[in-house]
Parts: structure tokens; C-alpha cells; sequence
């Protein structure tokens, strides 16, 4: 409620592009890593036994994550909710306003032309969120917070819209969350 009014959620829904290109991106995978295989079996041919080796791996991380990604296509769910009780994100669950601390837009430099933005979000009680979440996403977290990044990140790159619009998005239904530089 704000002002006495319902509002609805926002919902982000992850980026169908993206996740196509995913999808494409497997494909290649296995036809090079089949190829490469194939090749190297035929007997005339002079594929070193690395090649063959990567070949071998390109094709089950090819298929698991086409399969993946797949699934991602066919249950389309929304990747990230705002409501007036607070956040559910697809991984991490659901968090209320009043464990929310801080959020922040962080970029981190992958290479010397790329970057990866993250929306961070900060707990107030980070051991409390630790105890009712999954072993996997405990032991993500808390890697996180030891590198000096945040408990929770929501890459850019999955929410299929801007931080600057999901941080803004946060404000509006959660005007006093501070947002840190």
C-alpha cells in the first residue's frame, strides 16, 4: 500500500534475447564440440588429443546448458518482483523492506571493454536471511560478502531492463532505502 492505495508489482522478466542467444550459443557449442569429435575418431584425421578432450567437454556443457536455457524459454518466469512487502528474486527468495539495509549500483570490470553492473542489496541481518536460504545460495553469499561485494547481486544482464530503473523502481516502493554510491 502507498498512500492508502494498492499498487501492483513491477515485474521484471528476464531478457528473451538474451536468453535466445543462450540457447544459439549452446547450439555451437555442440556442433563444434561434435565436430571436433567426430574428427578425431575418424582416424585420417589429425586432432591432437587436447582438441579431442575439448571437444568431449564442449558437448555435455553444450547440451546441459541449452537445456537449461531452454527451460528458462518454455517456463518463463519473472525474474524479479517489487511489491509493497518487499523483493522476490527468482534464486535468492524474498526479502522485506525492513530487511533491506542498502542497495547500490556496482560495476565491475571484466576486461579492458567490458563491464557487469549489479544492483546490491545490503541486509540489516545477513545471518538471518543465511538461515532460511538454500545451502547453494548461503555459500554463494557469503563468498560475495568475503570478495567485499554485496550479500545478494542481481546482474543487470538478467533482469532484462537497466539498474538505474530497478533502483528507482525499489524507491518507489520503499522511499526511505538508501541507495549508496
Amino acid at each position: 500500500m502507498t498512500g492508502g492505495i494498492a499498487r501492483p508489482a513491477t515485474i521484471y522478466y528476464p531478457s528473451m534475447l538474451r536468453t535466445v542467444l543462450m540457447i544459439w550459443l549452446s547450439a555451437v557449442f555442440v556442433v563444434i564440440g561434435g565436430v571436433i569429435v567426430w574428427l578425431g575418431l575418424a582416424g585420417d584425421s589429425d586432432v591432437p588429443l587436447l582438441g579431442l578432450v575439448g571437444g568431449v567437454v564442449c558437448l555435455p556443457m553444450g547440451i546441459g546448458c541449452g537445456i537449461f536455457f531452454f527451460g528458462r524459454l518454455i517456463r518463463l518466469r519473472p525474474e524479479l518482483v517489487l511489491t509493497a512487502e518487499g523483493i522476490e528474486h527468482r534464486q535468492s527468495g524474498t526479502l522485506t523492506w525492513g530487511e533491506v539495509s542498502h542497495v547500490r549500483l556496482f560495476v565491475q570490470r571484466t576486461s579492458a571493454v567490458s563491464t557487469i553492473r549489479y544492483v546490491q542489496v545490503g541486509l540489516h541481518d545477513p545471518a538471518a536471511y543465511f538461515a532460511r536460504s538454500s545451502r547453494w545460495i548461503r555459500l554463494l553469499a557469503k563468498t560475495n560478502q568475503k570478495l567485499g561485494f554485496g550479500t545478494i547481486n542481481y546482474p543487470e544482464s538478467m533482469l532484462g531492463t537497466s539498474a538505474e530503473l530497478v533502483i528507482a523502481a525499489m524507491r518507489s516502493y520503499h522511499p526511505t532505502l538508501i541507495v549508496t554510491p
